[in-house]
């Protein structure tokens, strides 16, 4: 069968309601000390209007502050975004990128809360609340973040023209859907009739030795990616997802497997069913999960794309599927990702449409290098007389 690839970047989502990166970026800076608490393992609890916070006065609630003033007091001297922020603060202690202004902060805060945390420390505590702040605020515009399997007749507000255009490109080639976008909009889309449950993302359920936690105490069997894809609908989830976890070995600490939790399993609640030394089956816990694993920065991400158990597989088959297929199809990327096109301009030798009905500077630059066909149009309008 011939193949086909299609890369989505945030515009993608934009019509299911999702935040744009100013919206994002908007919703951070805003942030109170009422919106949110942070439990004693770790988690981010969103707090409804007037709700009491009843961790105000833990450890957990300084380091909540902390993130709080970090971002205020970065956004005092930026335009905020909040990519640029996770590079600046994943680097800071780099001895080229040492900021005096920085270390009088954290001094003036330390001071003030009567704490001895270094700031290694400090940024350790603030990147697990602000990468589950990101998380949380990752919504569509009902306040999804996970979607029912509930299968969609007909049409699907918003995305129709996208839906018949992959339902008729299914049919006779292998549709290879690259994503940089974390939310779980995409993988909804598997219950409509253009996909049919026919959407495989290399993670595999069956035989999976991992399992998470209600809070009945039952445990469910969660997948891992194995990166295997058996359907013509393949979906790559190039920058991670909301609902991907790390699991850890207990031996060294070390990444042991990626895996997929369902609703209503806690952070810290994922087993893996292994053999003790006496040959018995038990299952071990991985307590060191807070938040899903998904690549922030706009260089900080590109260091992980070589990561080893998920990312490097996932690029490689980025690489491998764009050599392989003949049309590539982008939608709702602005082409900012120097990387990204990096991959693409060294891959991909065919036809490239690039959907986007507000283009930017950066997307002209690419289609100028590249030759791709800009169609301004959004994943409602679009259709196959486009890609003639």
């Amino acid at each position: 069968m011939s193949q086909i690839s299609l890369l989505l970047g945030a515009g993608f989502s934009v019509n299911k309601g999702y935040p744009t990166a100013n919206r994002l970026n908007e919703n951070i800076i805003n942030l109170k000390t009422t919106d949110f608490t942070v439990a004693p393992q770790g988690s981010v609890c969103w707090l409804e209007n007037g709700q009491e916070d009843i961790f105000a006065y833990s450890a957990n609630s300084t380091f909540k502050l902390f993130t709080l003033e970090l971002i205020a007091f970065y956004a005092s001297t930026h335009n905020f975004n909040y990519e640029e922020f996770f590079d600046y603060y994943t680097n800071i202690d780099r001895p080229e990128n040492r900021d005096e202004a920085f270390e009088q902060f954290c001094d003036a805060f330390r001071e003030k809360q009567h704490i001895k945390d270094d700031n290694l420390n400090l940024i350790s505590r603030h990147n697990s609340i602000f990468n589950q702040i990101i998380s949380g605020l990752l919504i569509d515009r009902e306040g999804n973040h996970f979607y029912e399997r509930i299968h969609h007749i007909g049409y699907y507000d918003g995305y129709n023209g996208f839906l018949g255009c992959i339902q008729s490109w299914g049919k006779e080639n292998v549709l290879h859907i690259h994503t940089l976008n974390h939310d779980l909009f995409l993988e909804a889309l598997n219950h409509t009739d253009a996909i049919n449950g026919e959407l495989s993302d290399g993670f595999t359920e069956l035989g999976s030795p991992y399992y998470g936690e209600l809070e009945s105490g039952d445990k469910i069997r969660l997948s891992y990616f194995s990166g295997i894809y058996d359907t013509n609908y393949r979906l790559y989830k190039l920058h991670g997802s909301l609902d991907q976890y790390p699991f850890h070995s207990m031996n060294d600490g070390q990444i042991g497997a990626y895996i997929k939790t369902k609703p209503g399993i806690g952070v810290t609640d994922f087993y893996k069913e292994e053999q003790n030394d006496e040959g018995k089956l038990e299952y071990v816990n991985d307590f060191i999960n807070y938040f899903p694993d998904f690549l922030s920065g706009t260089t900080s991400k590109i260091l992980r794309y070589r990561d080893p158990i998920y990312y490097e597989e996932i690029f490689k088959a980025f690489e491998a599927n764009l050599q392989a297929s003949q049309i590539l199809v982008l939608i709702g990327y602005g082409c900012g990702d120097s990387e990204v096109n990096n991959i693409i301009l060294n891959n991909f030798k065919g036809l490239i449409y690039l959907v986007d009905p507000f283009p930017s500077a950066k997307t002209y630059e690419f289609c100028d290098k590249t030759g791709a066909k800009l169609i301004e149009k959004t994943p409602e309008n679009i259709g196959l007389p486009d890609f003639g």
